[in-house]
């Protein structure tokens, strides 16, 4: 059916509380992210392009960070009660097709659903790969004779086969037409029941057994080796999985010599161990009788974020290039480690990208390390997980963490992203023993994090050890929306409706603009730095003598140009390619307001006491980062910062706040990014803030419990 632009259905209630796909016409989808905020930003797919939205005549248009409209979905369908909304490329694009945004809705517990096994592309199904789980039969393949019509004939070289198989970290299991305590009798008497995992004994046909083995194992069939003595039983295997490698008992004997049994060494069978821990809780899953849900939530599911990369890397190597199942971007590197390190090295040297990998643990195991994520500019060069962690909502839970960045999918997955988990937690080291819950500071703390793109960067590292509210500069319409102490005064001045009304005639104010934690205090702990301050001009109203900060990227900052935006006419700003204005809002702050100039000492000091004072009323711990004012090229820029710490320093002293001083860990331009402005740092520089951070926390944590 379609719809007519304007119509009922297109309701901004529609629009936030809707997941929407967005693919081309036609083509497989781009992402399973994308979402329409209540503030009038596009969440999750994070693009200059696609930055704001608006319902305008009743057509849906999303602009880009300069304000223009870079989509207009003028055709709407409704199929089954499903929106499906097109839009035409840009003009200006170089490519002449449409694209669309389909409403989907995110389902609870879907991510965790066990996944029913679909092979991968890729695979010759020939059985040439390497063999990673071998399946045997019993009676007359494993043994000689039936066991369930008398004694049977053990063979010593198959026995002692099992061993060696596994000491080459090569997995074991059974899959059996027989009655299962008479099987597992005789195999334990022969002291090697433990070296199988998931054995399927039962009087059932042997093709569906196989596919419930390597659903169980979650492996590929193309690893896979079934060792049976029926034709029609591996018949029946290859119908069920076509690329599923089969052996008759014949082969046993060249088994071990074959290349595709050489294995990894494993002496410790810790890959076995690893297994029989998956197998343990497959048993308390099905004990939980079905609620998958509950059963995560008793699982103790705990993962550590780690950034030293290096030191870990032919584990992430062999995690980039091996993973399929859960890896969505499936972008490689080259196969020679010193090579693919070089590519590593060269992803990873734009601001505002981060790297981490993950490990994972619950109370049945400890996993190593089983994701590893590269994002570059919101935007993932990498997003891969493991086997061993499927089905317990661990990548979910880590793009969450990871403030949803875009995930480009490729290929098929097993796993969506928007499903919601609440069951995982973060710990310092998955590896470590589970630390009581009682002295886990992140249990209970959130952390609001306010400033500039120095906060920004920082955020990367804290949004994965702690709840965090990042309020932080941003673009709507080609406006800088600043988190300056300017804005949480004006939020007191509002209340007046006089103040309402005037701001209400003012461009390039997102719903919400006024709003921060600050006024409510819901967080525990607050973390602000004040670069911001060198963003804006100051315009007062000439009646009321409301100030407001006003900064557009199209007219430049004040400290580079001194520009004030009262002497600029309508045409002026037009050329200079700002849209969304209309000529009755300019002539409004061109007669209304006075041009006060940019960084202003005074008010500055005061509205930083306004917002120091409402966070010690409410006792909020509160740490300041401090700006640096020594390293860097931009010496208008580092001038203003000095002043601001001359302003911030004494004033978070009286108050009892923590003041971090980032002239402690910025010596050189080494430790700025290669621009070398000076108030942006290293991805080391940050990582080492957000430590310092941490260990403020904790220990004024530790500190309050105690007392």
């Amino acid at each position: 059916m379609l719809l007519a632009p304007g119509s009922e259905m297109i309701t901004r209630d529609r629009l936030i509380n809707t997941r929407w796909v967005w693919a081309e016409l036609h083509r497989p989808s781009l992402t399973k992210s994308f979402y329409f905020g209540a503030d009038g930003l596009i969440k999750v797919w994070l693009s200059d392009n696609e930055k704001s939205w608006a319902i305008d005549s009743g057509i849906v248009k999303i602009y880009n960070n300069a304000g223009a409209v870079m989509w207009a979905f003028e055709i709407v369908l409704c199929l089954d009660g499903r929106l499906t909304m097109i839009s035409k490329s840009p003009r200006h694009s170089p490519w002449e097709t449409y694209y669309c945004l389909t409403e989907y809705a995110a389902e609870a517990g879907a991510q965790t659903a066990d996944a029913e096994f679909v092979p991968e592309d890729g695979g010759s199904g020939g059985g040439t790969e390497g063999v990673r789980l071998v399946i045997w039969d019993l009676d007359d393949t494993f043994w000689q004779g039936t066991i369930s019509e008398g004694e049977v004939r053990i063979i010593d070289d198959h026995v002692a086969m099992i061993l060696e198989l596994t000491n080459r970290g090569i997995i074991n299991s059974i899959c059996s037409k027989n009655d299962f305590d008479v099987a597992k009798a005789k195999l334990e008497a022969l002291g090697i029941w433990d070296y199988f995992v998931f054995p399927e004994i039962a009087w059932q046909p042997k093709g569906a057994m196989v596919k419930n083995i390597i659903r169980n194992v979650q492996l590929r069939p193309e690893t896979v080796m079934f060792i049976d003595d029926n034709e029609t039983n591996l018949n029946e295997a290859k119908y069920y999985l076509p690329k599923l490698q089969v052996a008759e008992p014949g082969f046993i004997k060249e088994l071990l010599a074959d290349p595709r049994f050489a294995g990894k060494l494993d002496p410790s069978a810790t890959r076995l161990a690893r297994y029989k821990v998956l197998e343990t809780k497959q048993v308390e899953k099905a004990a939980a009788a079905g609620d998958n849900t509950k059963f995560l939530r008793d699982s103790e599911i705990r993962v550590s974020f780690h950034t030293d990369i290096l030191e870990q890397f032919p584990r992430i190597h062999e995690l980039v290039n091996r993973t399929n199942q859960l890896n969505f971007t499936k972008n490689r590197w080259p196969e020679d480690i010193e090579a693919a390190r070089e590519v590593f090295l060269q992803e990873e040297t734009r601001f505002g990208g981060h790297s981490g990998y993950v490990k994972v643990a619950d109370r049945y195991g400890k996993y190593g390390i089983c994701g590893f994520y590269s994002i570059q500019q919101e935007d993932s060069q990498h997003f891969l997980f493991s086997c061993r962690s499927m089905n317990m909502g661990v990548e979910q839970y880590v793009w969450a963490r990871l403030n949803r960045p875009f995930v480009r999918v490729s290929g098929s997955v097993i796993s969506d992203l928007d499903a919601p988990v609440d069951w995982v937690s973060v710990v310092d080291d998955a590896d470590a023993d589970m630390v009581p819950a009682a002295y886990d500071f992140r249990k209970r703390l959130k952390l609001c994090i306010r400033g500039a793109c120095d906060m920004s960067m920082l955020s990367n590292f804290l949004r994965v050890q702690v709840d965090t509210l990042e309020e932080l500069t941003f673009a709507y319409q080609g406006w800088e929306i600043c988190a300056l102490p300017r804005i949480v005064a004006l939020h007191d001045d509002l209340q007046k409706l006089e103040n309402q009304e005037i701001v209400a005639k003012l461009p390039g104010l997102p719903p919400g603009r006024f709003d921060s934690d600050i006024n409510v205090g819901t967080c525990d702990v607050y973390v602000m730095s004040f670069s911001q301050e060198t963003f804006q001009g100051q315009y007062k109203h000439r009646r009321t003598g409301m100030i407001m900060p006003m900064g557009h990227f199209s007219l430049g900052h004040w400290l580079d140009q001194k520009l004030d935006y009262t002497k600029l006419s309508y045409d002026d700003i037009l050329s200079h390619g700002v849209q969304n204005v209309s000529r009755e809002q300019w002539a409004f702050l061109a007669s209304d307001f006075d041009f006060m100039g940019g960084f202003n000492p005074l008010q500055f000091g005061t509205d930083l006491a306004q917002v120091f004072a409402k966070l010690t009323g409410m006792g909020k711990h509160v740490i300041i980062v401090g700006l640096n004012e020594i390293v860097g090229h931009n010496k208008p820029m580092l001038e203003v910062f000095s002043k601001v710490n001359r302003i911030v320093i004494p004033m978070a002293r009286a108050a009892g706040f923590d003041y971090i001083d980032i002239n402690q860990l910025v010596h050189s331009e080494e430790d700025l990014t290669p621009d070398a402005g000076g108030s942006h740092y290293s991805r080391e520089t940050y990582y080492k803030l957000s430590q310092i951070i941490l260990g403020l926390i904790k220990n004024k944590t530790v500190i309050s419990e105690a007392a």
